[in-house]
């Protein structure tokens, strides 16, 4: 889990990623396909490793939200369509993390981390979001 950002706020952008990357694999922009997010397709599109728990979980809170909907399919457990509202909600881009520890880290004095007395690249600006959150 990472430092600074509440579970609730890392289980949503964990659960973005993942509709995100079960749309992009398997519903392509449509409620009318099934999408089964644990599959390795789904997961290998999320480029991090990730438990079966989190992953669960992260499945739960989109159908508590309304963004999955369980299919009525007998063949696989944990299949489900992406509903109207999920597919908005993902239009709407990556969750924003809470304010809170962003003011804290703003705020704070003290000497910046440096590696090795080098200043941060620009590429260090193009790390993905996810790794930036979840590390790894």
């Amino acid at each position: 889990m990472s430092e600074g950002i509440p579970l609730e706020n890392e289980t949503e952008l964990l659960a973005w990623a993942v509709l995100r990357a079960a749309n992009r694999t398997q519903a392509r922009g449509t409620t009318v396909r099934l999408v089964v997010p644990r599959t390795p397709e789904v997961i290998h599109e999320l480029d991090m490793e990730i438990t079966e728990e989190r992953l669960l979980t992260a499945e739960e809170w989109l159908v508590d939200r309304g963004y999955l909907v369980p299919a009525d399919v007998v063949l696989t457990r944990g299949t489900y369509t992406i509903t109207p509202a999920g597919l908005e909600w993902l239009r709407g881009g990556i969750p924003e993390p809470p304010e809170a520890p962003q003011k804290a880290t703003e705020g704070a004095s003290g000497p910046e981390p440096t590696t090795g007395g080098v200043e941060a690249s620009p590429d260090s600006e193009s790390i993905p979001w996810w790794r930036r959150v979840f590390g790894g």
